[in-house]
């Protein structure tokens, strides 16, 4: 069913599972980063992202599979990120996770709004909103760098995840053909591997 909204109706499903993969994200992260004591995260991180693989596969036949797919990529991300602070033995907290995700938030609610009164500019919105997200994680990654702040180092892989829901933005909003449960799921999984990597 969720194939066949409408493009306004499928904007407002790609924000609202980016909100809750973020906050999953951050929820897991500080959960763990507060209660792990090593870095036997990262290894967790991987198996959460694989156990979600045939989630995805399976999802094609049966949709409502691709939620799963979707809460484990984000726990897995949440582990993955964990696994950076308990090796440098920082402990993030609420604040730092709150004020982290309003920079990417602000970026994917703007895209939002815009994508619900001007739909055919989509193209146009989109590219605007990656170059600026782009310019925020720059800006977050040469502070984390100089400063060293928890804030600044959340923030930056939060706009890493939001470059990815951008991404669904752009592929899923007017093609209607398209999956969109599918295509945030697949988004999920980009988002797990360039975090990780990073």
């Amino acid at each position: 069913m969720i194939k066949f909204f409408t493009s306004k109706a499928r904007a407002f499903t790609v924000f609202i599972f980016a909100l809750a993969y973020m906050s999953i994200f951050a929820i897991s992260t500080l959960l763990v980063a507060n209660i792990a004591k090593d870095e036997g995260t990262l290894i967790l991180s991987i198996l959460f992202m694989l156990a979600a693989i045939p989630f995805h596969w399976f999802g094609k036949k049966h949709p409502s599979l691709y939620l799963a797919s979707i809460v484990l990529n984000a726990i897995a991300t949440g582990f993955s990120v964990s696994a950076y602070y308990i090796n440098i033995e920082i402990i993030p907290n609420i604040t730092h996770a709150i004020a982290a995700m309003l920079p990417s938030v602000a970026i994917l609610l703007i895209v939002y709004l815009m994508l619900q009164v001007f739909s055919k500019t989509k193209k146009v919105t989109v590219t605007v909103a990656c170059i600026l997200n782009a310019i925020l994680t720059a800006g977050l990654m040469a502070l984390w760098i100089m400063d060293g702040n928890t804030i600044f180092s959340l923030g930056f892989f939060c706009s890493l995840i939001s470059f990815f829901f951008l991404c669904v933005f752009g592929i899923t909003v007017n093609h209607n053909e398209r999956s969109v449960l599918r295509d945030i799921s697949f988004g999920g999984f980009g988002s797990f591997i360039i975090v990780t990597v990073v």
